[in-house]
């Protein structure tokens, strides 16, 4: 008898029992046709979401590099290097004759044919029009952290405060991150480039092989900087 007590089931377990027979008889009737369709069905649908939702991914990301502050006066203008364009100069040159600050640094390293980029920096931002003894340069400008501390005792020796950086706008975020890290006790606002031709987008960034590369090679740059790596 207490066999057959054990062996006798309850009506829960005939109720799932007869639920998963249920179940393993409707998949035995899916034929391999319709298997096919829904796999093609979700492989559609997932590929429609990509076309809309990961450009619009892509952009916030770019996005996200940027930092631009309101225009504001400061004691120094500075114009970080790296920029074989010069458009970066150009930029602190219009602040300095709008009056934001009395003084511009530009920076540079001694390239490869023996020319100081940063001299060469200097002699365009006095052709338009900035007094050659208005500019001062940075003369081992290897990185952005370099620029930082380089930056920040020439505005202790200078007794200054504040500045304006001027970078590309990809660059913008990370340069004030480093210059706040690295150069503690002074006021950094950001004043990059504008995001229009020919400097970089954010928009669309990955169908153009230059703005590609800038926007990876600067997420790559960020992960470093955090990390407190090479800069």
């Amino acid at each position: 008898p207490a066999n057959r007590r054990n062996q006798t089931l309850s009506p829960g377990s005939i109720a799932r029992s007869g639920s998963h027979r249920l179940v393993m008889e409707h998949s035995r009737r899916v034929n391999p046709q319709q298997r096919w369709l829904w796999w093609s069905a979700g492989v559609i649908a997932l590929a429609v979401a990509s076309y809309f939702f990961v450009p619009i991914l892509l952009t916030a990301a770019a996005r996200s590099l940027v930092r631009v502050d309101p225009l504001r006066q400061a004691d120094v203008i500075i114009a970080l290097g790296g920029d074989a364009r010069c458009l970066r100069e150009k930029r602190a040159a219009e602040l300095y004759q709008q009056g934001l600050a009395r003084h511009v640094i530009v920076s540079g390293v001694v390239s490869a044919w023996g020319v100081h980029t940063g001299d060469a920096a200097k002699r365009y931002v006095v052709s338009l029009g900035v007094p050659a003894g208005d500019v001062i340069v940075l003369r081992e400008s290897w990185n952005t952290r370099r620029e930082a501390v380089d930056v920040a005792d020439l505005m202790r020796a200078n007794r200054w405060q504040s500045a304006l950086i001027v970078t590309s706008p990809f660059h913008s975020r990370r340069a004030l991150y480093t210059f706040e890290r690295y150069a503690r006790g002074f006021t950094f606002y950001s004043a990059p480039l504008a995001s229009q031709p020919p400097e970089w987008q954010a928009e669309r960034w990955w169908s153009r092989r230059g703005d590609m590369g800038f926007t990876v090679r600067e997420l790559i740059a960020w992960a470093n900087t955090l990390i407190g790596g090479l800069q």
